[in-house]
């Protein structure tokens, strides 16, 4: 002991005051005695914490004895007491203890070494206590407030001790479940707790950890991680266990999701038709999935550790290296690749490539999707080698439907060849009349000094039989085992490849051309192809001339023809009709019925003749519209047919039209004649139509015609629809005539819904309107072009 010391003596006599205070000097420390004689004077001292001991004298009755204790452990809790009795009250030292002394003396048999023992022991005794209860104080708010459940279990299951924590997982208050079996918290179902196995109870001296599901109140599985302690007590007998229990069902949750997560994505990443390559830092391979592998011909674990560089071909190692330094600039790009697979071949891929980081932003590789587009890449080629040889093709095909001649075709068919194939050479040779001979047509590039020899070849000699005979292309080409003639004619031609492709019209060669190159070796497949069909192509031009210059023969024969039988026929129906006019005259009943039957077919023959003139002369002469005077085509017209009653209206109009306008109505009023007979009466009538046009119309009251043959009766050869009457011309004729004026025509009912009672053709004509609207003025007539 050292230090000073306040120690109070409560209710000693003085005498043993003294005593007191001498023993203490003995203690071998600075000792201050307060004396108080009343506990009220005492109680306020100890509980002012102005001493360290208390010395009660318990020469009182029990009963105050007890109280004055029970006071000072509330006064003064912390303060150790030392109770003073008569020796052999032994039963008034056991209740001292048992209310909160720390030591009892007996006065008779008290001194200084005792005295002092006893303070020091009880001093000591308290400090322990202090020190016990803090920290069991502090370790029970820490259990209390841990975030784990902690839970006391005996041997036999059942719960002792469970913190708020616990309670709060199970979803009870920690108080109800004191004393309850702890198995009754066990999913029945966990195979780690079936039958009577009890983790909890497991009789060991190791620490264990488990994990397994608890049932809460509200039926909810809980997984928990356990670590239990075993509990023993001082034989070292099984006692139970202490556990920790935290809630890992959130966790448990997340790493089911994660795990059925990385199985979705690595099903979707080994199922892609794309593949997928992920390399580390320095290019080598860190996954491939099976796509990938399958690309380049190997098994995915094949790859796995390889350098990226062992796939490319050489010459793409330091772009590639460029490209991988990108990544670790954090640059995302898409680029193609060419791959060596394992066989040896190649592919090209198309790749889009991303740089991955770590959680510190570090670099650690790259990642690409790669997706092979070696068939798109070659039917790219293949399309642009198509465009190209349409882009020729058009050229050639343009050419030829643009030349003026033959010798205009052929010379402009070889130079767009030469131009676009960018061959250096050319020649067209042409058969005599005797295919004997191919006959230079025109040339360009070829060598002054072998002209000579090359204006004039013998088809029959071979190699040239087998494109001027044969009609087969033949390709040239510099080889070691290449025979002397076809050598020489390379040499001749200064070329090193010479395609000689034949021109055929009608299933018959007519000639060929030639096309060299001074830079090619030889020809390749889609080359050959483009050659022999721009043949075709010239060949195809060469019949169209052949087939145009007969077709004009034929036409200029044909007009020829016409004109020579127009002209007869018409001398012999003038001729019919006179002598059929004098037998009407001369002859009586029925001998004269026959002559005017005669002199009606021949009419009917200058009718028929008179159309086929006009459609010629629609067909071949251009219109030349200018302003008609309606009223004069109409009124001669009319005068034309004396017998017939034919109402006109509305006359006065100027049109659009030329000399074959009186057609329309001649053809018109000789049908409406025709078919409805002396008696008809017939109407023309003009009213206006749109401010730009007039419709005319001309009804008749004849039979009229059936609705199904209003929209046939109009076209060429279709006859008329009562039996015997017709020839199919007249009606296209007014047709024709009034589309060649810019108007419509249509048929109709007389009355409408009526067809018996009659027929209306309707048709519209183009107005010369009024000069003095600028409008007007602007405008041109249909068929002529304004300047």
């Amino acid at each position: 002991m050292s230090g000073s010391l306040r120690v109070l003596l409560i209710g000693a006599s003085p005498g043993d005051v003294l005593g007191i205070q001498e023993m203490l000097r003995g203690c071998g420390r600075e000792i201050e005695l307060i004396h108080c004689e009343r506990l009220e004077d005492g109680l306020a001292l100890a509980s002012g914490g102005a001493v360290e001991v208390v010395l009660l004298d318990l020469d009182l009755p029990e009963n105050q004895a007890t109280t004055c204790l029970d006071r000072l452990r509330r006064t003064a809790p912390d303060v150790p007491i030392i109770v003073l009795t008569a020796e052999g009250d032994d039963r008034a030292a056991l209740r001292a203890m048992q209310h909160g002394a720390q030591d009892y003396l007996a006065r008779e048999r008290i001194d200084a070494e005792l005295l002092c023992r006893s303070i020091k022991y009880a001093l000591e005794r308290t400090r322990a206590e202090l020190a016990l209860r803090h920290s069991e104080a502090m370790y029970r708010r820490l259990v209390e407030n841990l975030n784990e459940g902690v839970l006391a279990v005996d041997e036999a299951g059942l719960i002792t001790f469970a913190n708020p924590r616990m309670g709060e997982i199970l979803g009870y208050p920690a108080g109800r479940l004191i004393g309850l079996p702890i198995s009754v918290f066990f999913d029945t179902a966990d195979g780690a707790v079936s039958g009577t196995r009890n983790p909890f109870c497991r009789q060991t001296d190791r620490r264990q950890e488990f994990e397994l599901d608890l049932l809460a109140s509200d039926g909810r599985r809980v997984h928990v991680l356990v670590v239990t302690s075993p509990v023993t007590d001082a034989a070292g007998a099984f006692g139970g266990c202490l556990a920790g229990v935290l809630d890992i069902t959130d966790r448990k949750e997340a790493e089911l999701a994660l795990r059925q997560s990385e199985q979705k994505y690595r099903l979707v990443v080994e199922s892609l038709s794309e593949g997928i390559w992920v390399i580390d830092q320095d290019a080598r391979t860190l996954f491939v999935n099976p796509r990938m592998a399958e690309m380049l011909g190997y098994a995915p674990e094949g790859m796995i550790g390889r350098q990226f560089y062992s796939f490319i071909p050489p010459s793409c190692s330091a772009t590639i290296q460029d490209r991988l330094t990108r990544r670790r600039d954090g640059i995302r790009e898409q680029y193609e690749c060419e791959f060596i697979r394992k066989e040896g071949d190649r592919i090209t891929a198309l790749l889009i490539a991303s740089p991955f980081m770590d959680d510190s932003g570090e670099f650690r590789g790259s990642i690409a999707g790669v997706m092979d587009i070696t068939e798109r890449k070659r039917a790219e080629e293949e399309i642009r080698i198509r465009s190209e040889q349409l882009m020729v093709l058009n050229r050639i095909i343009s050419v030829s439907a643009t030349s003026l001649s033959l010798a205009e075709h052929l010379e402009e068919s070889l130079e767009k060849t030469l131009e676009l194939m960018g061959f250096h050479v050319g020649i067209v040779y042409m058969l005599d009349a005797d295919r004997k001979r191919a006959l230079l047509q025109y040339q360009r590039g070829v060598p002054p000094s072998c002209m000579p020899r090359n204006r004039v070849v013998k088809i029959h000699h071979w190699p040239f039989n087998f494109i001027f005979v044969a009609g087969q292309p033949r390709y040239i080409e510099r080889h070691p085992d290449l025979n002397s003639i076809e050598a020489g004619i390379l040499r001749e031609l200064d070329v090193s490849a010479l395609a000689c492709i034949p021109l055929i019209a009608e299933a018959v060669v007519v000639g060929a051309v030639y096309a060299g190159s001074r830079t090619k070796e030889s020809f390749s497949r889609e080359e050959r192809t483009l050659l022999e069909t721009i043949g075709k192509e010239i060949g195809s031009g060469i019949l169209k001339g052949m087939l145009h210059k007969r077709l004009e023969a034929a036409n200029r024969e044909a007009n020829l023809y016409l004109d020579i039988m127009t002209h007869d026929i018409r001398n012999t129906e003038n001729v019919s009709g006179l002598y059929a006019g004098l037998l009407i005259e001369m002859l009586e009943g029925e001998a004269a019925l026959y002559a005017r039957k005669i002199e009606s077919g021949v009419r009917r023959s200058k009718e028929i003749l008179g159309n086929v003139s006009t459609i010629r002369r629609i067909h071949h002469e251009s219109p030349d519209l200018s302003p008609v005077d309606l009223d004069v085509v109409v009124k001669e017209e009319v005068a034309a047919f004396p017998d017939v009653a034919i109402e006109v209206e509305g006359m006065s109009r100027q049109v659009w039209a030329d000399d074959l306008l009186p057609e329309v109505f001649t053809n018109l009023i000789r049908n409406a004649v025709r078919l409805g007979g002396p008696g008809i009466e017939i109407a023309i009538r003009v009213e206006d139509y749109d401010g730009e046009s007039v419709l005319v119309s001309v009804e008749d009251t004849g039979p009229g015609i059936p609705d199904p043959l209003k929209g046939s009766i109009l076209h060429l050869f279709e006859r008329g629809w009562i039996e015997g009457c017709g020839d199919g011309l007249g009606l296209f004729i007014v047709r024709t005539l009034v589309e060649r004026y810019g108007g419509t025509l249509r048929v109709e009912d007389r009355v409408e819904g009526r067809p018996d009672l009659g027929a209306a053709f309707r048709f519209t004509l183009r107005e010369v309107l009024s000069s003095g609207s600028d409008e007007d003025s602007d405008r041109c007539p249909v068929g002529e072009e304004c300047e």
